[in-house]
């Protein structure tokens, strides 16, 4: 075991929300820079075409801009493709997992052929519980109701028809979250002529005018239908795409998201509108609604790209499309005053920007995606970086070697997905040819371990609660190596004493007598309130499952911080077990150069 470095636990007060203190105005870029270098943000609302050209192009363009999931919204339906083969949703899923594995979630959405069939909402149904079979993350219903699909007699759909009650409650009941449009910008209920201030968009898109009252119903019946929708669905979750379909009323929407607390919003598409509000009431609402808010861009990869909106201008191209998202952020970051903003046709004016808070902003690029699509997120990916020469590490990392690692965050609590920014756990991975290295940051503000540690033996008693050592503070890995079986992994943990434990499952049954001869070292920072820990493993433990450069392994990794009652996981399980194998994400060995991999 290598030496030991701690310090001996002083109980402190603080919150949690104290441990490290809110990051300033001038470090927020720092901040925001790094989530877009590690590709944490998730875009709630992209258009794709589903050819290997356009994902290759909306990959390309979602690299630069630190895009590192989006999601797909309506990759079609369950309905059988020609001759009975894949469904429209089903190919989809299956090319971008192909070719750019974790990178798309996709929303299926609804064949309404039949709708004047008795049977209707009983095989649509069967149609929502057949994409959620298949792997679709939610539902996207366009604006079509209300405006455009009629009935056998050629009257509009309802948005809040009985007969789609079915299918909102069933995406309820199995998690499915219902990205939602209706009616449009207020303007294209005004006169369609050159005074329309949206009169660029309008003359562009003559079909996207609905001012004829005697076609269409007014812009505001269709918000109240959506209304009394997700009132009768309380245990549905709605996203009402481009800012709950109202941009133009912060009350309105502020007071549909006090009312509805199954009702969230995206921003795809209406920031030129938000930004034509007093910036300081825009970002009061923000904040008040900082958990039901999700960022989002509408951006379209067809044979062109499209920008949130376009028109017959002339096609933009991706440097166009990397400052799109620019302004997205210096909208949300800076308090930039009277800017052209990012689509232009949407409105000839200028923008000022809201300048949030960096704990909002993370909530709006990820945590409230990743809490709303934790059912269906990809499994995550940790790289360790290839060494040549093996070292003896210490608890305070101060190898050079150990920047060639990028991070990955343990932040999530395992039962239910939500995050504890106060607490995230920052883990590095390193390997060479004999070792495997892990290296946890743990801040904290009160430590929980067992005095004295043991140094012979493990703790552990399975019929007894409290004494074992998962039962105070502990970082864990783990780690299956055979491909074969999914229950076959090694479990790693240590305490901030040093303390540690490691043991062989196939689940149900534990080997607490196997030993893989791994070592550790721990530091205790009392000043900076953070502990840190760093595992070195012997590959030889997964005899014959040696590891070479490109390989993948399954993970998971946790920690336990018992003054705070958190059990926090990468990738959480969703049940409150960490013994859930199916939720482990990969952990791949990349080549020292950072070559082709798999």
């Amino acid at each position: 075991m290598f030496t030991r470095s701690f310090i001996p636990l002083m109980t402190v007060t603080c919150a949690a929300c104290a441990l490290a203190g809110p990051p300033t105005p001038d470090e927020v870029p720092q901040l925001t820079d790094a989530w877009r270098q590690g590709r944490r943000i998730i875009d709630l609302h992209q258009h794709v075409q589903m050819t290997r050209e356009h994902l290759g192009r909306a990959v390309r363009i979602m690299d630069r801009a630190g895009i590192g999931i989006a999601v797909n919204l309506g990759s079609g339906t369950v309905t059988p493709g020609a001759d009975g083969g894949p469904s429209a949703l089903a190919q989809s899923i299956a090319l971008t997992e192909r070719l750019h594995p974790g990178r798309f979630l996709h929303y299926m959405t609804l064949d309404y052929a039949g709708w004047d069939r008795p049977d209707w909402s009983a095989k649509a149904v069967a149609q929502i519980e057949e994409g959620h079979r298949l792997g679709a993350a939610g539902l996207k219903e366009f604006k079509r109701l209300g405006l455009f699909l009629k009935d056998g007699e050629g009257r509009l759909i309802r948005v809040d028809d009985p007969k789609l009650d079915p299918v909102w409650q069933r995406c309820g009941e199995l998690g499915m979250p219902v990205s939602i449009h209706v009616a449009d910008p207020k303007a294209f209920w005004e006169p369609y002529d050159e005074r329309n201030e949206r009169w660029a968009e309008l003359r562009d898109h003559p079909t996207w005018w609905f001012g004829d009252a005697t076609r269409f119903p007014a812009w505001k019946a269709l918000l109240e239908a959506l209304d009394r929708v997700i009132g009768r669905h309380p245990e549905t979750t709605f996203v009402a795409v481009h800012f709950a379909n109202n941009a133009e009323e912060l009350e309105w929407v502020d007071a549909a998201l006090s009312r509805r607390p199954n009702l969230m919003a995206d921003l795809a598409a209406r920031i030129p509108e938000l930004g034509r509000h007093d910036p300081g009431a825009v970002r009061r609402l923000f904040e008040k609604h900082q958990d039901r808010i999700l960022f989002g861009t509408d951006f379209m990869v067809y044979d062109r790209l499209i920008l949130g909106s376009s028109g017959n201008e002339p096609p933009p191209t991706d440097e166009d499309a990397a400052g799109f998202f620019a302004k997205h952020w210096r909208w949300l970051e800076t308090n930039d005053r009277d800017w052209r903003h990012m689509t232009p046709i949407q409105g000839d004016w200028t923008i000022s920007s809201i300048g949030l808070p960096a704990g909002v902003l993370r909530k709006i690029y990820f945590d409230n995606a990743r809490r709303l699509l934790a059912r269906s997120l990809p499994p995550p990916v940790v790289c360790a970086a290839r060494i040549d020469e093996d070292f003896t590490p210490t608890g305070g990392m101060a190898e050079p070697v150990w920047e060639s690692a990028a991070p990955v965050w343990v932040e999530y609590a395992t039962r239910d997905g939500a995050v504890q920014p106060a607490l995230s756990t920052r883990v590095r991975m390193l390997w060479s040819d004999t070792f495997l290295y892990l290296a946890y940051e743990c801040p904290y503000t009160e430590l929980s371990v067992f005095e004295p540690p043991l140094t012979v033996g493990k703790r552990y008693d399975m019929d007894r609660p409290g004494v074992s050592l998962w039962d105070r503070d502990v970082v864990e890995a783990f780690i299956n190596a055979d491909p074969g079986d999914v229950r076959h992994y090694a479990e790693f943990q240590v305490a901030p004493t040093n303390e540690q434990m490691d043991l062989m499952l196939r689940l149900p049954e534990r080997d607490f007598a196997w030993r893989s001869g791994f070592e550790s070292a721990v530091e205790i920072d009392d000043g900076a309130k953070v502990w840190r820990c760093v595992m070195r493993i012997p590959l030889g433990a997964w005899r014959p499952f040696a590891p070479r450069p490109g390989v993948r392994w399954r993970l998971n990794l946790f920690r336990c911080d018992r003054a705070h009652d958190a059990f926090l996981a990468w990738n959480p399980t969703m049940n409150g077990s960490f013994h859930t194998p199916e939720k482990f994400g990969i952990l791949e060995f990349v080549p020292k150069d950072g070559g082709d991999r798999p």
